[in-house]
This record gives C-alpha cells, sequence and structure tokens, in this order.
C-alpha cells in the first residue's frame, strides 16, 4: 500500500483540447484528455505555464474571456500549482482571474504581490488521511525578471528561487513533517544520469536545490523534458513535457521510496472534449480570413528550413520591419508551425507564431552582428561527410529550434567547414561589406533583446524603442492593412562547406 501518490502535470500552456491545432486530427494530448483518480492520500500538483501558448489562451485573452484551465484543473481535481514565467505573459488581470476561479492553492515561495491579488502563498502542510504530514513549497525561476514585459510585474517582486526555497525548507522542517515537496518552475542545469553539465547560467538550477536542501521530492518544469525516476543528491526529481503530452505518476512506498512513471494521456474520441460551447466558439475565431499572400508558405524540417531559408521566417522580418521601421530584423520559428494557406486565417497565424512576445528595437554595430549570425552558425554540426545536422547545444536539455535566428535586411554566407566561431564568411548590406564599426537600427522580439538564447551581448544593446503590440496582433494587422502582400523571391542565408540529406 502506497503512502502517498501525486500526479504532476507541468508546463500545459492552456492545452486542453486533444490537437496541437496544425492539423484536423486527434492526439494524445490536453488536459481535458486527462483523469487522475483520487483519495485521501493523492495530490494532484501543477508545475506552472499554464495559462499561454496555445491558439485557445490567445483566442480567451482576445475575446476578453477568462483564462481556460481553471475549470479543467477543478474537476481533475489539482491541490496546489505553483507559477511558471509564462503565466504573467497576458497580465496580471488575466493570470488573477485564474488563480481566483482555481481551487488549488498557488505556491510560490519568491513571488511576492504587493496587493495581494495573485493569491500567492510561500508553502503550506497537508496531513494526508493516513497521518503523512506533507510539507510542500513552490518556487519559479526568476528569469522571469529578464525576460517579461515590466508593465506585467507591477507590483510583483520576483526574488531568487534557491534563497527562498530555503526559507520555506527551514519553516517546513519547523513544522516537523515527513516529506518535503518541492515544485520548481525551471529545470536541470545537470543531466541526472551523466552529471553532464546541460545548463550553464542560474536559468536552471534544479540540482543546486537538491543538493543544498533536504527536499525529498522535486517536482520540475520549465525545460519540457519528459522525465521520471532519476535521483540527485537523494532526492527524487521527475519532469513533464509540454503541451499536456504526458504526465507523471508519483508514489511513495512504506518503505520511504520513491517510484514515478511518465504517463501518456489518452485522448477523447470528441475533439471538443465535453467542452463544445467553448471548443465551437474557439473554431469561429481561428476560422476569420484575414488576409491573403501570393501562395502558401509551408514549412520544411527545421535543418532544411536553416540551411535553405524559410518563406515563413521571411514573412514575419517582413512584418517586423513594416512595424519598425528598423534597418534590420531577424525573426526565430516556434519548435512546431502550422504554415499559412494562400487564404490566411487567425488559426493561421497564431498556429504558427504562438508567441506572447513583443518588439525592440536596438542600435547594433557590425561587430554585434557578427557575433549574433556566428551564434546562428552554431546550429549546424557537419559529420565527417559533410553532411549537415541540429548540433546538439540546440537539441539538449530541450528542443529549442526557436533560438536559430533568420534575418532580414542583409545578406549573409555561413561556411560550416569552418570551426564556429569563424564561419561568417560574407556579411553585407545593398551589396556592401558590414565593417565592425558600421551601426545599424535592429528589430527583434523581446525575448531575443534580453540575451536569451545564448545571446547576452543583446542586453547591452541601446534601446531605441519598444512597441508593446504582441507581434501575432502586428501579423493580422499587416494582413488587414495589405491586401497585396509581396514575398521575396530570395532568402537572405546562404551555407556552404556542408549538404543536408534527403528527407531533411
Amino acid at each position: 500500500m502506497d503512502r502517498m501518490t501525486i500526479y504532476f502535470t507541468s508546463d500545459t500552456h492552456g492545452y486542453l483540447f486533444p490537437t496541437d491545432f496544425i492539423d484536423g486530427e486527434i492526439k494524445p494530448m490536453g488536459l481535458l484528455s486527462m483523469r487522475f483518480p483520487k483519495d485521501g492520500n493523492t495530490l494532484v500538483i501543477d508545475g506552472g505555464d499554464t495559462i499561454q501558448g496555445s491558439p485557445l489562451t490567445y483566442y480567451c485573452h482576445e475575446e476578453g474571456l477568462p483564462a481556460p484551465a481553471a475549470g479543467a484543473m477543478n474537476r481533475l481535481g489539482y491541490d496546489y500549482v505553483t507559477l511558471g514565467n509564462h503565466d504573467f505573459n497576458y497580465g496580471q488581470d488575466f493570470l488573477a482571474g485564474h488563480l481566483t476561479a482555481l481551487s488549488a492553492r498557488c505556491l510560490c515561495a519568491n513571488v511576492r504581490d504587493a496587493e495581494g491579488r495573485l493569491r500567492v502563498i510561500p508553502w503550506t502542510v497537508r496531513t494526508l488521511a493516513n497521518g503523512l504530514r506533507v510539507g510542500l513549497f513552490g518556487v519559479v525561476t526568476n528569469w522571469i525578471n529578464r525576460w517579461e514585459n515590466p508593465e506585467n510585474l507591477k507590483g510583483v517582486t520576483v526574488s531568487d528561487p534557491l534563497e527562498a526555497a530555503r526559507e520555506a525548507v527551514a519553516a517546513l522542517r519547523k513544522e516537523q513533517v515527513d516529506q518535503i515537496v518541492g515544485i520548481y518552475h525551471g529545470g536541470l542545469e545537470k543531466d541526472p544520469d551523466t552529471g553532464a553539465v546541460l545548463s550553464d547560467t542560474d536559468e536552471h538550477i534544479a540540482c543546486l536545490l537538491c543538493e543544498q536542501l533536504p527536499i525529498d521530492l522535486l517536482l520540475t518544469g520549465h525545460q519540457h523534458i519528459g522525465m521520471a525516476g532519476k535521483v540527485w543528491a537523494g532526492t527524487h526529481i521527475v519532469q513533464t513535457p509540454c503541451n499536456a503530452a504526458a504526465y507523471v505518476r508519483v508514489t511513495l512506498s512504506e518503505d520511504g521510496t520513491y517510484h514515478s512513471e511518465l504517463c501518456p494521456v489518452t485522448p477523447p474520441d470528441d475533439m471538443s472534449a465535453g467542452e463544445p460551447a467553448l471548443w465551437e466558439g474557439l473554431q469561429r475565431f481561428l476560422d476569420r480570413p484575414v488576409g491573403r499572400l501570393p501562395r502558401p508558405l509551408v514549412p520544411k524540417s527545421k535543418l532544411r528550413m536553416a540551411f535553405e531559408g524559410s518563406d515563413i521566417a521571411d514573412f514575419f522580418n517582413a512584418v517586423q520591419l513594416w512595424a519598425s521601421g528598423a534597418d534590420l530584423s531577424c525573426a526565430a520559428l516556434a519548435n512546431a508551425v502550422r504554415g499559412f494557406d494562400a487564404r490566411v486565417t487567425v488559426r493561421d497565424v497564431i498556429a504558427t507564431y504562438p508567441y506572447a512576445n513583443t518588439l525592440v528595437v536596438v542600435r547594433a554595430d557590425g561587430h554585434t552582428l557578427r557575433l549574433a549570425l556566428e551564434q546562428c552558425a552554431r546550429y549546424f554540426e557537419a559529420d565527417e561527410t559533410g553532411a549537415l545536422r541540429v548540433s546538439p547545444d540546440f537539441m539538449k536539455p530541450k528542443q529549442a529550434h526557436y533560438n536559430y535566428d533568420y534575418y532580414a535586411g542583409l545578406a549573409y554566407t555561413f561556411d560550416v567547414s569552418r570551426p564556429a566561431g569563424s564561419r561568417v564568411v560574407r556579411m553585407e548590406k545593398d551589396g556592401r561589406p558590414i565593417a565592425d564599426t558600421d551601426t545599424f537600427t535592429l528589430c527583434m522580439c523581446n525575448y531575443r533583446a534580453t540575451g536569451a538564447g545564448h545571446f547576452d551581448f543583446f542586453r547591452s544593446l541601446p534601446r531605441v524603442r519598444e512597441i508593446q503590440t504582441g507581434i501575432s496582433e502586428l501579423i493580422l494587422d499587416y494582413l488587414r492593412t495589405h491586401p497585396e502582400v509581396s514575398l521575396p523571391d530570395r532568402h537572405p542565408v546562404s551555407v556552404v562547406g556542408g549538404w543536408v540529406p534527403e528527407g531533411e
């Protein structure tokens, strides 16, 4: 007989229905595909990033509807949640509405809310039916302070998660709890099997938390790595993939040993998953026509798009240049993109640009541009035959194709036969080589402007202006105001010194 069972989800990103919205097929995903049998010794917990990141959450935010996850989580019997970095993306009103509607308590020891609207507490003690006293706390990566629109953090302080966790654990030990369970919206900086470094920044500190604090079970997120049954410094560690594609079941046996397994979900036969009104309203919203393109923009494999250039990225850059008036633009593609039909709908836009990013215009010199392009060129790795593949640096600790940028306004060539860091062999604007001292205005998403994705040199660049309208909204505005959209005939990037295998 197990002493405790925990069902854990994280990074569901508003995916309630059994679909990724890229096609019309039912898929094994979505909160509405999950069932968690409960008794008095069962807890259901979520690790954050719950209310932003899907066409559904975009629809609810744009239409003034409440965040959609609370009802589903209440029916599933969630007991505790913590906050994720993306939960702030739509502002505090949207987040506060979600937390108010949620029956579960929100534990986040390193978030302080001056007005108390977010109903956040640092830790709690739960006594199970069998008498087991469980201490629980939550923390979130403080890189929120780098990424988030400052307007969305007014009155909110996000402090060091390690120190906040230390205080929470000390308080729980005074309560003489039997088990300490941490919920951390952040990931592992080291591979739990080999000890190899996965992240060399303090964005992820799960291993450090385990090394410094007497935590029995650490439920992690943010990296989107499906992981169960791992142990670091005596602490049992788990993590889920994103978009509600799986959950983790953790049990505590009578001998005090934790066991865990990654569990796939079983989708219902009905795409609406028992929420017909919400589903039908979403479909009407997504199917609204917003403009036309001269041809469909269809995604290829990530490697081939990076190698040959991408019509989709070129279109994003055209929108960003139009909105910003900058000299140059860089844009990235999400890990999963739907692409555009010639007759563009809202569905095309928000399933192809799913982020809640805004635009930042910086002033960059030629030296910084070269550093940025060299970082992008690290995306490629060649084997002994010259066949290219995506570098492991962009695949672990999680897939990060979104950290490869496509540029507009300049022409450039990568020679991938050269060592990383010296691969940019051509960098021109209007047919003229760009010197290190040349300066340009460069627009990019606010995520990249923070230096995220190993572009730290962007952080110190002078900011010319910020455009607080979401980029997906800018794409919609561009389509509505441009009955005739022109697309470039050629991509600005060329790659030499390697080749892409057939099928890629």
